[in-house]
């Protein structure tokens, strides 16, 4: 009895502590039988001459090419990720927009297929049901996951330290927000830390009942300060499974324009799952080297193109090199990029640094004199950074991850820009062509917000995220939204 009780209680406990992918598994299956359901009935409404099998036979094509549209433009969309932790008023905007996004692919595509085989009254009558089914399944799946709730799914028991008004701002928040998941079983304000996060240190073993008590899964740090005390905690942490998160004050304003609804802080420990992580190392390798030689092949005339261009204009190579790294103790590679710039252009880089744009360890310049012509059309629609794909396929990078800078100007960084030294957390992850920050800002945002957006970005990294980012880079790539 009692190894059937531990058992359950192991089930429940990996459903938990992985509850984000679960749910998000079951709000896939979900739309995917939502659309099925929608087609299958618009279909044996408007051609009642054929049997069932016959249906599905002549039919099959468009079904999953229109599963896979919509899936697509949901997932684009964040819909799935912000799953558990959105309203149901939050979650219909987004799924009502790509749905639209959806339904204008599906016909476009049809008509420029010159489409003579599927009738009209199909695919209005299919458009029509899509979204009246969608809000019918989608109020009784939100109870059930209510419901879950209730049970313990989905919730983290949250120990929450700091003071003043960050402190009061996050207890508000979390309080009017139930669906984030995170129930506050202890509060620890400045008269127990003596006004510093110091005097934990002092507490270490009171802190230790706490969570042993309250079964604390859980720290959130209210206060920006960071002078290395937390150090000492993460043996506690790591002794038991306990998360730590810190937030920061440009959390709010910055987290705001990226979809990111959950409260967002820089992951201080996070407890090592040796298979789970193994596995998205190997699922994530597999999903860059598919995607990155299959981009290959297909950009390949744009990289003749560009290369040409590029050596009819000035002397000097095609490929620019250059050592970069995730952080000032991370392993340089050679990262490659189209020469945009001059022949030796980093050695005019120095006498250019007073007019740097960005700060940290960010080199970031509008109209920058050392740029070619065809270098600033190349920059303005990132072609330039198109030969990363073979740093993805060598193993250094990935499609999507943290940004890596040159090593040099690791060099410029200032006492307040080193965070406390967690910056370095970067190197937990590989290198990305895109991420997060590149489709929040990219250059209009400073050293410190490109930090916090690759923290959160590998504390909460899936495919489906990344999924997310790329069908965000499009957009942000056509437009040529903060790139020079």
């Amino acid at each position: 009895m009692q190894s059937k009780l531990h058992g359950k209680r192991t089930t429940k406990q990996i459903i938990l502590r992985n509850w984000r992918t679960f749910s998000a598994g079951i709000g896939i299956a979900t739309d995917s039988l939502i659309i099925t359901g929608s087609f299958l009935f618009a279909a044996l409404v408007t051609r009642p001459d054929l049997s069932f099998a016959t249906l599905l036979q002549t039919h099959s094509r468009l079904l999953i090419f229109s599963i896979f549209v919509f899936l697509l433009f949901f997932t684009g969309l964040g819909l799935y990720r912000t799953l558990v932790h959105s309203s149901f008023v939050r979650q219909s905007f987004n799924a009502g927009r790509g749905y639209v996004y959806a339904a204008a692919t599906i016909l476009s595509t049809l008509f420029l297929a010159g489409n003579l085989f599927y009738s009209r009254d199909l695919l209005i009558l299919f458009l029509v049901t899509l979204p009246i089914l969608y809000v019918v399944c989608w109020s009784v799946l939100r109870k059930l996951f209510a419901k879950l709730r209730r049970l313990g799914y989905g919730r983290w028991n949250t120990l929450v330290v700091g003071s003043g008004s960050p402190l009061r701002s996050l207890l508000s928040r979390l309080e009017t927000h139930p669906q984030l998941g995170y129930d506050v079983v202890k509060v620890i304000r400045s008269s127990f830390i003596d006004g510093h996060q110091s005097g934990l240190h002092k507490h270490r073993g009171q802190l230790q009942k706490i969570i042993d008590q309250r079964h604390v899964e859980l720290i959130v740090f209210t206060s920006a300060e960071m002078n290395g005390t937390f150090d000492d905690l993460e043996d506690i942490c790591r002794e038991r499974g306990v998360r730590m998160r810190l937030l920061s004050p440009e959390s709010d304003s910055l987290f705001r324009q990226t979809n990111v609804y959950d409260f967002a802080g820089i992951p201080l420990f996070v407890p090592v799952r040796r298979k789970i992580d193994a596995a998205k190392r190997i699922v994530k390798r597999a999903f860059d080297l598919v995607g990155a030689s299959v981009i290959l092949l297909f950009l390949s005339p744009l990289f003749l193109l560009v290369a040409a261009a590029t050596k009819l204009e000035s002397r000097g190579p095609v490929f620019f090199k250059q050592p970069r790294a995730l952080c000032d103790r991370d392993t340089p590679f050679e990262f490659y990029k189209f020469r945009s710039m001059q022949h030796r252009a980093d050695e005019m880089k120095e006498s250019l640094f007073l007019r740097n744009e960005s700060n940290g360890a960010l080199f970031k310049m509008k109209n920058d004199p050392r740029l070619t012509r065809v270098g600033k059309l190349i920059r303005r629609y990132s072609i330039d950074e198109l030969p990363q794909l073979f740093n993805v396929v060598k193993g250094e990078m990935s499609l999507v991850g943290p940004r890596p800078l040159p090593v040099g100007d690791f060099r410029r960084l200032q006492e307040k820009d080193h965070m406390g030294g967690y910056f370095r957390h970067r190197a937990n992850a590989k290198p990305g062509m895109t991420g997060l920050w590149q489709v929040s800002g990219r250059s209009n945002l400073g050293f410190r917000e490109m930090i916090l957006l690759d923290l959160y970005y590998i504390d909460n990294q899936t495919i489906l995220f990344d999924l997310e980012i790329l069908a965000q880079t499009i957009p942000v790539v056509f437009l040529g939204k903060g790139a020079y």
